[in-house]
Order: structure tokens, then C-alpha cells, then sequence
């Protein structure tokens, strides 16, 4: 009798994130070839993603229960990193999210993505109301989005409300307690921005950016004009000029525009594609397990980075107001990069079955 032979979706995973990485190491490159050292962001990262593939594989091997298991001593020390960052962290542009680790800089609200969907995971099959479950959730959430918010990123709270809602609604959550939790965040929204003037201006740049072309309009500016550069073919590999003098960030938080500069439309789209299959394939892989948790967490992951991923697109594209958020793996970013790695190679691992999970991982080494 035949054995049947199962596609191997983990492989894929590893495949599409490895050429994502290679592919931002290029771009990092395109959008900072003419500054007096083209090659230090572009082999920083290349670093970074041996670094990543190898923390993927590592946490690949770890069996998933070992996570599940220490779920409260890695959520306390994911919850601590938070915390001591605002503090003790470095400042860049207004926001304490870093750690200086002399040649390295690590930021804890990425590293601590992995961990954050977990325990939603773990928490939510604790509640059989949808009403309680996202109560308990959303709760708990605040130990995370609290201090990031504090920081202040809001690229990154925006990203882990989309993973409590994302986990949620995986756990056979229903739509009003979500219409409730969306209503229930407008005040927070209109004391932010009643807290935070630059929120308000950058808005008001997103809608207007003609009114005040060298300050908050500049950034939506700067993006259409790249892109427009682009056009459909691009300008070419090598010349993307108004990336490499004017985008903002080019290497990390516009560096899709940079690529469509270079590329076109023709080139960029099928970076999104990429990530499309990337959520495809982590669904896919989910159905290796019967288990419901470990399902969740599975396409949680995936889920996750493609909404992050479309945020930084789309921010780039001008459809969303400008905010730091990176594109997963492409942008320079050691810890975003890092980060992505880890919970990938957790989503393996919680995939895998145990009397498979030597062969799977040995190919992806191979």
C-alpha cells in the first residue's frame, strides 16, 4: 500500500520568508545606494536574516507544549521587556521603544508578538461566552498594548488589536462583542488625539497634504511621487533617486514605495503576493493539527503579518495617514525581521506532529 506524501506547507513558509528577506536586503540596498555607505544597512540585514533563519529553525525544533507549558513566565518577561523599555530605552523620534545592545538595537513590541497571540490563545478556550472571552482577552491585551501605546507607537498598537481581534475571532468569536470593543475604543481614540496635537496634524496632512507641503503633507507627498515615478515598469533597479533623497525612511518605514520607484507596479505587486501565499500557506499548515488551539495560533501568525504588512502598504500606497510600521522581513529591522522568524518557527512547531517533526525540520535545514 502507498504511503501518501502530505505538501510539505512548513518548507514553503520558510522558502517565501527567506526570499522575502533576500529580496529586502536588495531593496535596502536600492533605497540607500547613493548615501556614503550603500552596503551597511543592506548587510546589516543580510546578517539579520541568517540570524532570523537560524531562529526559526531553533524554535521550529522546540516541541510546542514547552511554549504552552511557560506560557506565564514568557508572557511576564514579554510584559517586563515593555515595561523597562519606556525607562531605559533609547529615543528615536519621539518614541522609547529600543534597546541599545552596543552594535545591535533589539525593540520588545515586536519580539513580544509570538508571545502576546499565545496567551490569547491559551486564555480564550477558558470561556464558552463570546461576551466573557473577549473581556478576559481584552484585558489581558492591555498589558501589552498599554505600554507600546505609552511609547508612543501606534503602528504597533494597531497591529495587536488587529491579533486580539484576529485571535477572537478564530476562536469562534461573534461580530457584537466586536462592534461593542470598536465602539468602546472611539473615546480612547478622541483622547489621543486630544492628548497627542502631532496625531491630529498628521491627519490632517493625510487629507490635505497640499495645505502644508513641507511639514505634515510631506510624507504623503513624498510617497506619491515615488510611486509615480514608478509607474508601471519602474525606473529601473538602481535608480530609484527620489527614494534615495527625499522618502522618508526609505530603507525601512517607506520601503515599498522605494521598491515601486524601481520597480512599478509590475514589480510590487507580486511582493503582495508573496504575502498572500505566506497566509495561504500558514492556513494550510493549521490543518496538520486537529487541535483547535494550535490552529488558531497557527493561522494567528500568519494572519499577523499580513496585516502588517498591508498596513505598511498601504500607508505607502497613501490609503492609510503615514505611521512607523515596517514591512515584515523586507524592511530594515533587525528585531521586526527577528520577530517574524520566531513566529513562524512557533507555528511549526505547533503544526508539526511529534512522530514527523525530525523529518520536517531536518528538510528545512537542508
Amino acid at each position: 500500500m502507498k504511503t501518501k506524501h502530505h505538501f510539505n506547507w512548513a518548507i514553503l513558509i520558510a522558502g517565501i520568508l527567506f526570499m522575502l528577506g533576500l529580496c529586502g536586503c536588495l531593496a535596502i540596498y536600492n533605497a540607500t545606494m547613493l548615501s556614503n555607505m550603500p552596503f551597511y544597512f543592506a548587510g546589516r540585514q543580510l546578517l539579520w536574516l541568517l540570524i532570523g533563519m537560524t531562529a526559526l529553525i531553533g524554535c521550529a525544533k522546540i516541541p510546542f507544549e514547552f511554549y504552552c507549558k511557560n506560557i506565564k513566565i514568557l508572557a511576564v518577561i514579554s510584559v517586563i521587556s515593555l515595561l523597562a523599555v519606556l525607562p531605559l530605552g533609547v529615543k528615536i523620534n519621539g518614541m522609547s521603544g529600543w534597546y541599545s545592545l552596543g552594535y545591535f538595537w533589539l525593540q520588545p513590541s515586536e519580539l513580544s508578538k509570538s508571545i502576546f497571540l499565545l496567551t490569547l490563545c491559551l486564555v480564550s478556550k477558558h470561556f464558552q461566552s463570546g461576551w466573557l472571552r473577549l473581556g478576559a482577552m481584552s484585558a489581558l491585551a492591555s498589558a501589552w498594548i498599554l505600554p507600546v501605546a505609552i511609547q508612543p507607537d501606534f503602528g504597533s498598537v494597531a497591529v495587536y488589536v488587529a491579533g486580539l481581534m484576529i485571535v477572537y475571532w478564530l476562536s469562534d468569536g461573534s461580530i457584537k462583542p466586536l462592534i461593542a470593543l470598536m465602539a468602546l475604543n472611539v473615546p480612547v481614540v478622541i483622547g489621543v488625539l486630544m492628548l497627542k496635537p502631532y496625531v491630529l496634524r498628521r491627519l490632517k496632512g493625510f487629507w490635505e497634504p497640499w495645505v502644508d507641503p513641507l511639514n505634515n503633507g510631506w510624507h504623503i507627498l513624498q510617497f506619491r511621487f515615488a510611486i509615480a515615478r514608478g509607474g508601471t515598469t519602474g525606473m529601473s533597479w538602481g535608480k530609484a533617486y527620489w527614494a534615495n533623497s527625499y522618502l522618508p525612511l526609505s530603507h525601512s518605514d517607506s520601503v515599498f514605495a522605494a521598491l515601486a520607484e524601481s520597480l512599478g507596479a509590475a514589480g510590487a505587486l507580486p511582493i503582495i503576493g508573496l504575502f498572500v501565499l505566506l497566509m495561504f500557506a500558514f492556513a494550510k499548515m493549521a490543518l496538520q493539527t486537529e487541535d483547535g488551539t494550535r490552529q488558531v495560533f497557527v493561522v494567528a501568525i500568519g494572519a499577523v503579518v499580513l496585516v502588517q504588512a498591508l498596513i505598511h502598504i498601504s500607508v505607502n500606497l497613501t490609503i492609510l495617514p503615514p505611521t512607523g510600521l515596517t514591512l515584515p522581513v523586507l524592511s530594515y529591522g533587525g528585531s521586526s525581521l527577528l520577530a517574524t522568524m520566531i513566529g513562524a518557527g512557533m507555528a511549526i512547531s505547533a503544526a508539526t506532529p511529534s512522530r514527523s517533526k525530525r523529518n520536517v525540520l531536518d528538510e528545512i535545514e537542508k
